[in-house]
């Protein structure tokens, strides 16, 4: 970023957690004018969980400080109420609705032919039944919570512009915002089989837009000239004649019908095992066995693509589907470093607040690393996020003052050239790895 987006960002953050957090503040949470303000209330959470991964609430008064906020443990404790957890609600959806990418777009080998890739998944935070009336989980079984707030999200890997909504636990993945998004002309999509839908599929292709996924168990498979296709004898048939990879262009569904490439793909058995024994515990959990059919289905990789081949080719096609795990990355990033959905607290406003408090968080951490940190093809997202909490006690003291924030952005940016970077594996490629040497498999 060039300097006067530092200053951009700075502005940025400003706004949400002074402006807004104070103007917010208002509508509920502040009654009368006290030592207490909506700005320094919610830099107070941010950075306290921010620097930490589950604070004690002296911890957090003890971080309240550096904002201007001079209160005990026990006074801060009582703060935790249903006007607090708004608070921090609007408080998020107020930087969800700033735009912030990185300045340098990622644009290696096969991701230049389209103007945007788009991922898409959910993860779901459980929480405490209390707040069942507020974020309805699934709840039905004994280990499915009854209140839970499910995160769809959607990443941008070219400019790393990051989006969520918090939806209930038991909302579709298939009915979800990010489902439902519109992108522009040319641009792919990769997304999980949640998101699976072909009339949708249909009309994303009737639009110019172009998407890769798996092809959802028990969609029924037709040739072009409107046979059925048994996948498991295709895939018999495979072997028998030494193929590991095969493409043939087929026609899917059957009221709402696609014609795709159809892409194989023989899985190393050690993958396939895992596959496998994924299936087999999500069967227990949900009391539902897979089928032979099904199990016999994870030797093969099988996508369907709307791509035409002179953008991708086969192997680009794998290549580019593995680069999803970024986003599954990333939600193990946001629960193992930044403790999302960990608390020490069994309070429930205080345990809700704490999930708007990381998620703001979390946000403001990945627009400090589209910075300096996401152009680089070889970025440790780890390592990055790991710096900036190193850092933040750093960053907490300069909010307040707009020239001196845009300045430590900087250094923070400068700092992503100093261990932040991904290791170079020689048996198990990494995905920078794979999109330079164009290799699905290794």
């Amino acid at each position: 970023m060039r300097n006067g987006n530092f200053f951009r960002l700075a502005q940025t953050l400003q706004f949400v957690l002074t402006t807004k957090s104070n103007e917010l503040a208002k509508e509920g949470f502040i009654k009368r004018q006290r030592k207490i303000t909506g700005s320094n209330f919610v830099k107070t959470l941010i950075f306290g969980w921010m620097q930490y991964f589950t604070p004690s609430v002296e911890g957090l008064a003890r971080a309240g400080y550096t904002h201007g906020l001079k209160i005990s443990a026990q006074g801060l404790d009582k703060r935790f109420t249903q006007e607090a957890c708004e608070l921090m609600k609007r408080v998020l959806e107020t930087a969800l609705a700033q735009v912030v990418t990185a300045s340098v777009q990622v644009d290696a080998g096969i991701l230049k032919p389209f103007p945007a890739i788009y991922l898409a998944d959910c993860s779901t935070v459980a929480l405490p039944t209390e707040l069942e009336t507020i974020w309805p989980g699934v709840g039905g079984s004994e280990n499915a919570s009854k209140a839970a707030i499910k995160v769809d999200t959607n990443l941008e890997i070219k400019t790393g512009q990051i989006h969520f909504n918090l939806l209930p636990g038991r909302h579709s993945d298939s009915r979800s915002p990010v489902a439902e998004s519109v992108y522009e002309k040319g641009s792919l999509r990769i997304q999980d089989l949640g998101y699976f839908n072909l009339g949708r599929m249909k009309q994303q292709a009737e639009r110019g837009e172009y998407w890769i996924s798996r092809l959802q168990p028990g969609t029924q498979v037709f040739s072009m000239a409107g046979d059925p296709i048994n996948l498991s004898s295709h895939c018999l048939n495979l072997l028998k004649q030494g193929l590991m990879r095969n493409e043939i262009a087929v026609k899917v569904g059957v009221k709402e019908q696609l014609t795709v490439r159809m892409l194989f793909w023989k899985l190393p058995a050690e993958e396939a095992g895992r596959r496998r024994a994924k299936m087999l515990n999500n069967g227990r959990k949900h009391s539902r066995m897979p089928s032979e059919a099904n199990l016999a289905g994870c030797d093969w990789n099988i996508l369907i693509t709307n791509v035409e081949p002179e953008k991708l080719n086969h192997e680009d096609c794998f290549v580019m589907y593995g680069v999803r795990w970024q986003i599954e990355l990333i939600f193990k990033l946001w629960k193992s470093h930044s403790g999302l959905g960990h608390s020490r607290s069994e309070k429930p406003e205080r345990i809700l607040c704490e999930i708007y408090a990381k998620l703001l968080a979390i946000i403001f951490q990945h627009w400090i690393v589209l910075t300096g940190l996401w152009q680089k093809p070889d970025r440790s997202l780890v390592k990055g996020n790991q710096m900036i909490k190193e850092q933040s006690s750093g960053l907490a003291k300069c909010m307040n003052d707009l020239e001196t924030l845009a300045n430590f952005l900087k250094e923070l940016a400068d700092r992503f050239d100093h261990g932040c970077s991904m290791n170079k594996r020689k048996k198990t490629l990494n995905t920078c790895q794979r999109i330079e040497l164009r290799c699905a498999y290794a």
